[in-house]
């Protein structure tokens, strides 16, 4: 029984999209390295810091991304900034004149959807500040119910009942009080059922 369980464990873990990925940027002396590179909704930029006094201070960003500026010294070795906004991002080192670097950023489509008039989709990741995003595209309109499971199919939070008439729809979750593990969010709306997992870290 325990093998048995165990298998169906890890035919979920396997089934679903990866998670989001880290990308580091280091400081190398007066340059950014790499200097240029393409990233996804939901990946976290690292600003690593190596020597002497620097800074990462973004000069442009798309319509709606936040702005960041942090030093980067032996205070502070390192910066994270999470990718939010698809779109083009600049950044530059006010200290040193020309070190400066972009990356792009592009919405990440799941391979697992369910083809009908619409293609319904849904992304789930969590933020750095304890939130759980549940991203839902292209819903039809119907009664919908979201909820958040356990591995075992115990339901562990509700988070949204009724239509979704939206094409472009999210649901924001504390989860700060989880347990860390991974978790499946379930949408249902009529006969339509999908399933994401996510990690609470």
């Amino acid at each position: 029984m325990k093998n048995l369980l165990l298998l169906f464990v890890l035919a979920l873990v396997y089934s679903f999209p990866a998670l989001a990925t880290m990308h580091v940027i280091n400081q190398s002396g007066t340059t950014f390295n790499p200097a240029n590179m393409s990233v996804s909704v939901g990946d976290t930029v690292r600003f690593q810091w190596n020597n002497g006094s620097h800074n990462t201070v973004s000069t442009s960003v798309p319509a709606g991304a936040n702005p960041w500026n942090s030093p980067l010294n032996p205070g502070n070795t390192s910066y994270e900034y999470e990718v939010l906004v698809a779109g083009e991002y600049a950044y530059e080192c006010t200290f040193h004149n020309g070190q400066v670097g972009a990356f792009t950023a592009t919405e990440v489509v799941n391979s697992v959807q369910i083809v009908r008039q619409v293609a319904m989709d849904m992304n789930v990741r969590t933020t750095a500040n304890g939130n759980l995003l549940v991203h839902i595209l292209h819903a039809a309109g119907d009664r919908a119910v979201v909820t958040m499971l356990d591995l075992t199919g115990r339901e562990v939070a509700m988070l949204h009942q009724g239509a979704i008439a939206s094409d472009d729809y999210t649901i924001r979750q504390d989860v700060t009080s989880f347990q860390r593990g991974i978790y499946l969010v379930r949408f249902q709306e009529g006969a339509h059922i999908t399933t994401r997992k996510v990690l609470i870290q």
